[in-house]
């Protein structure tokens, strides 16, 4: 699934395609399902003539705020990748993944593709995103992404400190992957109830996401930079092994598995306490 780094990249590949400032000319959805709202016809009709004024992220989302001429208040056109979403911006002339879904009609002869696999993208154009969007935490990229931030979102939970950093009301954007990938550079076992983790762990635990996503993110330029115009919406940055008994990078000792809150999570038992 789309974690924050991937989404994030894709919002730097839009605006380095010149997404913002092109116009819709028009759109075909065609797996309507995907559209929360509105609907279909209002959706279409809503995007003919607007231009995208900015590429934005929330969490795990990609904001897209319109404009209408000099209409000081227009819609907001919001995407969520799902577990196999990505978006593309081609030439209308090029042939399109087949697993496109949805294509949207740009004014310059180029067509924004979703392309979406299994089907679990969503879309919403509304005036206000905080309609819709769901309770979310600080942005681990962000400013307000702290170590007094996060002890105070952490502050009582007896839960494990991994399925807390999975509730995007506590870490936005944060998935599975780089949860493992924090935790295991933070030296903290993701069963540990989060309760229980000392100032100096939650400190190290921030550090460790932000050098976590960061990491990715270096990677993600790169590749971008170097496959234009058709980098990678995909790479393993991680540094944790994801196969059971595979030897730990730091220690050497095999990396264990479990599952917390139905998912999969790998560990050093060794080296996260």
């Amino acid at each position: 699934m789309p974690e924050l780094p991937e989404v994030e990249n894709t919002r730097r590949y839009l605006i380095k395609a010149g997404l913002p400032g092109s116009s819709f000319a028009g759109a075909d959805v065609g797996w309507p399902k995907a559209l929360k709202t509105p609907a279909l016809e209002d959706f279409v009709l809503g995007l003919l003539g607007a231009t995208v004024a900015d590429v934005g992220r929330r969490g795990k989302y990609i904001l897209l705020p319109l404009r209408r001429g000099t209409a000081c208040r227009a819609p907001t056109l919001i995407l969520h990748l799902g577990m196999t979403g990505g978006l593309r911006v081609q030439p209308a002339a090029q042939p399109a993944h087949p697993m496109v879904r949805h294509t949207f009609f740009l004014n310059d002869d180029r067509e924004l593709r979703f392309i979406d696999g299994r089907k679990f993208a969503k879309m919403w154009m509304v005036d206000d995103p905080e309609d819709v969007l769901p309770p979310l935490g600080a942005d681990p990229l962000g400013a307000d992404f702290t170590p007094e931030a996060l002890s105070t979102s952490l502050k009582g939970r007896n839960a494990p400190v991994k399925a807390l950093l999975l509730e995007q009301s506590i870490v936005a954007g944060m998935g599975n992957l780089y949860a493992d990938e924090s935790l295991f550079l933070s030296g903290i076992r993701p069963s540990r109830p989060a309760a229980k983790l000392t100032k100096k762990d939650v400190t190290k635990l921030t550090d460790a996401i932000k050098s976590a996503l960061t990491t990715a993110l270096a990677a993600y330029d790169e590749s971008r930079e170097e496959q234009w115009p058709d980098p990678p919406m995909g790479l393993h940055t991680w540094s944790i092994p994801r196969k059971e008994g595979t030897p730990c990078p730091r220690c050497g000792g095999p990396i264990s598995s479990t599952r917390i809150r139905a998912r999969g999570t790998y560990f050093c038992p060794k080296c996260q306490r």
